[in-house]
């Protein structure tokens, strides 16, 4: 009766829904993912997780793989690894697929290799290499590749684009070669705040944002050093603060800035916004 009443409820929502696969979509929904009709193609379907579904683990792939017709599929900050890719095999339909910042690395991209439909491709914070861009090479209609902060090289991105020159492959930007044209825009236009932390502390991730600059004051009394947090979690250092120096700096909005001592000892951090602004490094104890 239950799972009658299910199938009913959903052909109802979805127009060109059959009865017997209301079950399929109530299951991935009870997942956390986020269900909805591919426009202009009946009975196809776009599967997101990656706004409240992200403790998805690869079991929970089967639920999705039984849906069949799924055009795109965001699977962004969930569990999932390389071995529940398999489950991907049998959606020859899916075109848009976002893998970004999950366990998966060259191990699954096999899997993905009977997506023929493929052309759009987001592996951005995996673990994948040049080994992985080999293989993704062989699906004639990728159109678009993010490999940023993978481990990827610059001599593996040039033999791809040799192999698939029509593809666009993204590799991120590099902060430090940013160079502003406007001297308007470099006007501080606020200040950010200053959060003290503790040594054994474990700093929060930046994300992607807006451009934008930040002069950052040493008013500590000491020299210290500031790093980046990438998206991955991992510390970029963009050189020494002396005492009483400013330095400025090109960033995003999002991003957070960890400030050390010269004894490599986090002392604090600042979050930019989306506004030009002055982060002011404090006296340090």
């Amino acid at each position: 009766m239950k799972k009658a009443l299910i199938g009913l409820l959903s052909v109802a929502l979805f127009p060109g829904l059959q009865a017997a696969d209301a079950p399929t979509v109530a299951s991935v929904k009870k997942l956390g993912g986020l269900v909805l009709p591919w426009p202009g193609e009946e009975g196809a379907w776009e599967v997101e997780f990656h706004l409240r579904g992200r403790d998805l683990t690869d079991e929970g792939l089967a639920s999705v793989a039984a849906l069949k017709k799924v055009v795109a599929l965001n699977l962004r900050d969930t569990k999932i690894t390389s071995a529940g890719l398999a489950h991907l095999k049998g959606l020859t339909s899916l075109k848009r697929l976002h893998l970004e910042r999950t366990k998966v690395d060259d191990a699954g991209i096999a899997s993905l290799m009977s997506l023929s439909q493929l052309e759009y491709l987001n592996l951005y914070g995996t673990g994948i290499s040049d080994k992985a861009l080999e293989q993704l090479s062989e699906l004639k209609n990728l159109q678009k590749l993010y490999v940023w902060q993978t481990k990827v090289t610059d001599e593996g991105v040039a033999k791809f684009k040799k192999a698939r020159p029509k593809v666009k492959i993204v590799q991120g930007v590099d902060l430090s070669k940013i160079v502003v044209v406007k001297k308007v825009e470099e006007v501080p236009d606020g200040e950010l705040k200053w959060v003290a932390v503790k040594p054994d502390f474990k700093p929060q991730k930046s994300r992607p944002g807006s451009f934008i600059i930040v002069h950052f004051e040493n008013k500590s009394g000491v020299p210290v050093k500031l790093y980046w947090v990438n998206y991955g979690g991992g510390l970029k250092q963009y050189g020494d603060i002396a005492p009483g120096a400013t330095k400025r700096q090109t960033t995003y909005s999002d991003a957070v800035w960890l400030v050390k001592d010269a004894k490599d000892v986090s002392k604090g951090y600042f979050v930019t916004s989306a506004k030009n602004a002055k982060a002011i490094i404090p006296k340090l104890k």
